[in-house]
């Protein structure tokens, strides 16, 4: 049985699950090369298909990341101000479900009424898109699906589930608690009192682009001290008994903010808001160190109720967009409330197309399948060289894995940095040691280099380091996995000198630690190194400039081209500059 599972705003996706084992999941943005790509994912969908071998016709249900009909509340309070109060806004929601109810005529069953804007005729996109079917459509809980996901990157027993992002149908934070007697949502917070939308709204007015830019402010405030972190809990996102908070949306107007409009208020309790040519003043970091700081608070104070409710409870499991924030992640188990906190690699949206299909299975889930994040393309040696052969003065003898292995850890403990193109592609925004840029973290001049003449971003974000998973509690103060890159760490102070080039300003990094089962050829690479240089760890930064990861050949061969990399391990080739056409 084939359950097709769909993610189509935000981070459009698509995945394939054949009975209860993941067979394939890609993002949008990887095939059409738009960045955090919305699209309805034609090309996402095909791609698992050619994967699986198989057509649309053998899909036996689609399963979606949204019940759209339940959108009425967001879209009462989106258009609410324009059109004039209560009254209004009723008025509103009755056409907007109306129009819903009356354009699925393609529904199995009531509950399957259409999807918001696109989806509304989901059936008609796909045949006109990919082909006819006659396939069953679900769609499904948005915080449900994320949850799911999640969920499944922890083996069974009592966990809380947390939830958040800017919104689903009409939560944009959802606590569950999860054990033997099943699931019970504890805590549900209604939009517009968002978490995701409140960083989002901070980004924009800190001059980055709003959902995309989150992780540039994050990167930005270790740099700066977090002043206003009261202010803003006193003003903005206030924290109210019970765990529950408060957003002002007069305040912090995240649709406003999405058209670069921001009340003159913000400057009088903070300061000027950032042109996104400017370069940060200190006040401008000071804010990002004081949204990053209340943003901890707010997610400390949502989780306190549990200790004295659950208190024997002891492992978390976050999704959402604002799972993305690792040093929050990191915050959570420093705080020693949790024995173990899992985040999946595609925390976002994207892995709602996951959780979707998940939701729809009849049997059980193959959790190996679930916890990899290689659910993409691989490409065999024919394929790669295929794509090689007419840009290259000429090809490479092929190498084995030891060889490669051996001749990229010595360019590597050289001084020179790797594109590192090897085995199935990444689900998720992580480069994960199939489709990254490796360096020697011993180099601290390295950060620079990587920053100016390859990836051509700002200076004060920090690079994360890959580290052999028995190697990673002896460089970092981590004592759980950490597979996925989602949590940020302190490093050991007697080992900071030693890595300069993954160490963040305020001591840290995002870590990756490698299980040998998961990534055997990385792992080998890692070990490699260690053993030359005893450092078993590599800077890793995924693929790419300023553009999606790359995913096949021939974007890894163009990226290659473009930037200042001085060799692309491809496959079993190893490819050089001066080999190049």
């Amino acid at each position: 049985m084939y359950i097709l599972g769909l993610a189509t705003m935000g981070a459009s996706a698509a995945c394939l699950f054949r009975d209860g084992t993941l067979i394939a999941a890609v993002e949008e943005e990887r095939l059409s090369r738009i960045k955090n790509d919305g699209a309805f994912p034609s090309r996402a969908i095909a791609e698992c298909l050619r994967i699986a071998g198989i057509g649309i016709e053998d899909v036996h249900e689609i399963a979606v990341y949204w019940q759209p009909w339940r959108l009425r509340r967001r879209a009462m309070g989106t258009l609410g101000k324009a059109l004039g109060g209560a009254d209004a806004m009723r008025g509103v929601a009755a056409r907007i479900n109306t129009f819903f109810l009356r354009r699925a005529g393609d529904a199995e069953r009531p509950e399957d009424t259409g999807s918001w804007r696109h989806l509304f005729r989901l059936r008609a996109m796909i045949t006109r898109e990919i082909g006819p079917t006659r396939a069953r459509i679900r769609f499904h809980d948005h915080h449900a699906s994320h949850q799911r996901y999640a969920e499944a990157m922890i083996d069974p027993g009592e966990l809380i589930s947390l939830s958040y992002d800017g919104g689903g149908e009409s939560a944009s934070t959802v606590v569950t608690v999860v054990g033997e007697g099943g699931r019970k949502r504890v805590s549900t917070h209604d939009w517009p009192n968002s978490l995701g939308h409140f960083y989002s709204t901070f980004t924009g007015y800190l001059g980055f682009r709003m959902l995309e830019g989150e992780y540039k402010m994050m990167g930005l405030a270790p740099y700066g001290t977090p002043r206003w972190k009261e202010a803003l809990l006193d003003h903005v996102l206030k924290l109210e008994p019970g765990g529950r908070y408060r957003l002002d949306t007069g305040l912090c107007d995240y649709h406003a903010a999405l058209q670069g409009r921001f009340p003159a208020r913000l400057a009088e309790l903070f300061c000027a808001p950032r042109a996104p040519d400017e370069a940060p003043s200190t006040d401008h970091i000071d804010l990002a160190a004081s949204v990053q700081a209340a943003q901890e608070a707010a997610l400390d104070h949502i989780l306190a109720p549990l200790r004295d409710s659950h208190p024997q409870i002891r492992r978390l499991v976050v999704s959402g967009g604002c799972a993305l924030n690792v040093t929050a992640n990191g915050k959570l188990i420093e705080s020693g409330r949790f024995d173990r906190v899992a985040i999946p690699p595609a925390p976002h949206d994207a892995g709602c197309a996951i959780g979707a299909a998940m939701l729809s299975l009849p049997t059980g889930v193959d959790t190996v399948s679930l916890r990899s994040p290689y659910l993409g393309a691989g490409y065999t040696a024919a394929e790669i060289e295929t794509a090689l052969a007419p840009h290259l003065l000429r090809l490479p003898e092929p190498l084995s894995d030891e060889n490669l292995v051996a001749k990229v850890a010595g360019l590597l403990e050289g001084g020179r940095i790797i594109a590192w193109f090897q085995g199935r592609a990444e689900f998720g925004p992580r480069a994960l040691g199939a489709r990254s840029f490796l360096a020697d973290p011993r180099r601290d001049e390295i950060r620079e280099d990587i920053n100016v003449k390859i990836k051509k971003r700002e200076l004060f974000r920090p690079f994360a380091p890959s580290v052999t998973e028995e190697a990673a509690p002896d460089f970092f103060e981590i004592d759980q996995p950490s597979p996925y890159m989602n949590i940020v760490a302190r490093v050991r102070p007697e080992r900071r000198a030693e890595i300069p080039a993954v160490t963040h300003t305020d001591g840290t990094a995002r870590v990756h630690a490698v299980p040998c089962a998961a990534n055997p050829l990385y792992h080998a690479l890692l070990s490699e190194f260690g053993r030359r240089s005893g450092v078993p760890v590599l800077l890793n930064t995924s693929f790419n400039i300023q553009e999606p990861i790359v995913y096949d050949p021939g974007q890894a061969l163009a990226t290659f081209r473009a930037s200042g990399v001085d060799a692309l391990a491809i496959g079993p080739y190893l490819v050089t500059r001066e080999m190049l056409a």
